[in-house]
């Protein structure tokens, strides 16, 4: 089953010429890794893909996310994790679970059970009644992620996920990751410059540059074509 397919993807920005077609599908229950070393490339993929930005007409998609039918319905489908964090650092990890999931319009007694339910899953409860401040970064990319889980996403969206962290930092969130797709049946869309990263937790991963996908496979066929030392990709960003 296919959680949604995006073909010609077209964006045009300020400065950026007009992208596409990038045709690919993403598989319901899978991790997808998106890799792209283009900075602007990634953030336009995402925002477009979390109904942030606006295609041009030429984009077409066909799912049941559908992007540019009723966007309620879209959002309260995506859970998403952008790089830069949105918890407030000043609350503990417990009250801005409570706040998010009030924003999200969740009921007392679903927002009890829906939190109770989160420290379990992403194990919070050590650090529950302390100022997100103090927590360390693995620590605050969790929180993240299960705030982003609070509303039972169909499709979570992560903007690389581990950037910051260090190797035990990485690893953490990556077993995360994967415990959520396996217990929760989640289907994962990340994007990262990572080849050791897709390699890690993704099923498959969609190499784009410039104006198209150039390869879409697995992880290990792609370290066959592209190389396996884990090093970032370079492109050539002149296209």
């Amino acid at each position: 089953m296919t959680a949604f397919t995006v073909e010609d993807l077209i964006r045009r920005l300020e400065r950026l010429q007009a992208r596409g077609p990038i045709p690919f599908d993403v598989k319901s229950g899978e991790i997808l890794g998106i890799l792209c070393t283009s900075g602007q490339g990634r953030r336009t993929l995402v925002a477009i893909l979390t109904t942030m930005l606006f295609p041009v007409p030429e984009f077409a998609e066909r799912s049941p996310l559908a992007i540019l039918g009723n966007l309620g319905d879209v959002r309260r489908r995506m859970g998403i994790v952008l790089p830069e964090p949105v918890l407030d650092p000043a609350l503990t990890a417990r009250e801005n679970l409570d706040f998010h999931a009030r924003l999200h319009g969740l009921g007392d007694g679903v927002r009890r059970r829906r939190i109770a339910e989160i420290i379990g899953l992403f194990d919070l409860s050590g650090s529950l009644d302390a100022a997100v401040a103090a927590c360390p970064p693995a620590m605050m990319r969790r929180l993240e992620i299960a705030r982003a889980y609070l509303v039972h996403p169909s499709v979570l969206f992560l903007a690389e996920p581990t950037k910051g962290l260090d190797g035990p930092g990485r690893r953490e969130i990556w077993d995360m990751l994967q415990r959520l797709n396996q217990e929760r049946n989640l289907t994962i869309v990340l994007t990262t410059e990572s080849l050791e990263e897709a390699g890690a937790i993704c099923h498959r991963a969609a190499v784009v540059d410039g104006r198209e996908v150039v390869a879409l496979d697995t992880p290990d066929i792609l370290c066959a074509v592209i190389g396996i030392d884990g090093t970032p990709l370079r492109f050539d960003d002149t296209a």
